[in-house]
């Protein structure tokens, strides 16, 4: 860790794991299910093999009869399905049926683990903005998502105290969060050093919202009112990382907390900025970062995660069997380069 960058320990990163901080906060934040994760799960999510369960595959089928636009294609269809159904059959059914009554009850969900939610996978499914509405929907945005893989594999690699054996000892949990349709202009990431709001900055950082500045000051007062009442000192953490939700002057919620490191995009400052401000004791009030004009815009934090077109097209027209043969035919070629690379290089 340089010394630009924060420390952040173990215990800091737990503090931030959902099943630990909802109970504090739930009335403050959105309704939401925890379903602990069991090991085949979890082993399934940690595979490098691209396949559905057979609940999310049935899913996968109906939507794809819901789709079909004449009997012919039907006809095609299913014949098709059936000579590739032969291989990578797994299902969970308890979880997947644990899954399927909280869709009942809520109608659609967000779905996250842990600590992350996988944003980066959201062009998986049709709606991007990860509205969740049957099994396939989730079972592809977790199987797909870099970041729901960050959780399972290495949630600690920041850590200074990380250890070999802690990985076996964290409950791995599904979150399913009633679905919401939030306005990104009005979400609002807060770095919080030593209980206390230094800095704030608008979330979506790839957008400039016309009406965020003539508000700035009502905004920065809304949030350190709603964080003083509700959150300071309540938090395990002196040091951390909450995100708001800013529905008008009066309805504030929690989205969520994030550890005080580098794991955790820093968006309009940098993490040095960050360490500055920690260190200065005359703030009467938080720095508050927004994008004041088009010119202002930040590059999207996710185009390193975008996708070729064939693929994203695929996944959108949810033709599964197609889209795990053209992923797997890329993984293949991806193998064949690194060995050939590794004949050069003996």
């Amino acid at each position: 860790m340089t010394a630009d960058l924060p420390r952040v320990s173990v215990q800091d990163v737990l503090n931030c794991s959902f099943p630990v901080w909802y109970p504090i906060f739930e009335k403050h934040s959105f309704k939401s299910v925890i379903l602990k994760l069991t090991d085949d799960v979890v082993q399934y999510l940690r595979s490098d093999k691209f396949y559905l369960p057979t609940g999310a595959n049935e899913a996968m089928d109906e939507m794809r009869r819901l789709n079909t636009e004449s009997s012919d294609d039907e006809d095609h269809w299913s014949d098709e399905d059936a000579d590739n159904d032969t291989t990578n059959k797994i299902s969970f059914p308890e979880f997947e049926q644990q899954i399927k009554n909280v869709l009942e009850q809520y109608d659609a969900v967000f779905p996250k683990l842990n600590w992350s939610s996988p944003k980066d996978a959201r062009w998986m499914i049709s709606d991007s903005r990860l509205k969740c509405m049957n099994l396939a929907d989730i079972f592809l945005l977790l199987k797909s998502s870099d970041f729901i893989t960050h959780d399972i594999c290495e949630p600690f690699k920041f850590c200074y105290d990380d250890t070999d054996n802690l990985l076996s000892t964290i409950q791995y949990v599904l979150v399913l969060r009633k679905w919401s349709a939030l306005q990104p202009s009005k979400e609002f990431r807060c770095f919080v050093k030593n209980h206390r709001i230094i800095a704030i900055s608008q979330r979506d950082s790839e957008n400039y919202y016309e009406f965020i500045e003539p508000v700035a000051d009502q905004i920065i007062t809304n949030i350190v009112e709603f964080f003083n009442t509700h959150i300071q000192n309540k938090f395990p953490s002196g040091d951390y990382v909450v995100d708001i939700y800013r529905k008008d002057s009066n309805k504030l919620y929690i989205i969520d907390f994030n550890p005080w490191g580098p794991m955790t995009d820093s968006l309009l400052f940098d993490w040095p900025d960050i360490l500055t401000l920690s260190l200065q004791n005359n703030n009467e009030k938080p720095e508050f970062r927004y994008v004041s004009s088009q010119n202002g815009i930040k590059p999207s934090s996710y185009t390193q995660y975008a996708v070729p077109k064939d693929i994203a097209d695929i996944s959108r027209a949810r033709d599964f069997n197609k889209l795990a043969d053209v992923l797997s035919s890329r993984v293949q070629v991806q193998n064949h380069d690194t060995d050939s690379d590794n004949e050069t290089n003996t």
